[in-house]
């Protein structure tokens, strides 16, 4: 398992129309159903245009399938719209410390 952290740092007055899409039929209501995603969660800053996204999934490969599949159904043009610079993804092992 490893842990996905996706920074989204939204453009001026775009953060609530990012939320919407998140929320919306579209948004993590199907990756929550892509094949090894074990969760994701939104992360919210009040104080600032950044959303984040907390995402456990099987594998890194599991996470950058569903990326692809995103990609290739029109999330760049989406993201490219709403965000101020592009899409930060780090990669995390969960340790027992």
């Amino acid at each position: 398992m490893i842990i996905a952290i996706a920074t989204f740092r939204c453009r001026e007055n775009k953060k609530q129309d990012w939320l919407d899409w998140l929320a919306g039929e579209d948004g993590l209501v199907k990756t929550r159903t892509y094949e090894g995603c074990q969760l994701i969660e939104t992360l919210i800053s009040p104080d600032s245009s950044t959303v984040m996204l907390y995402e456990k999934w099987d594998s890194v490969e599991h996470h950058q399938a569903y990326v692809g599949w995103r990609l290739a159904n029109g999330l760049g043009e989406i993201l490219e719209e709403m965000l101020e610079s592009p899409l930060e993804v780090e990669y995390f092992d969960l340790t027992d410390i």
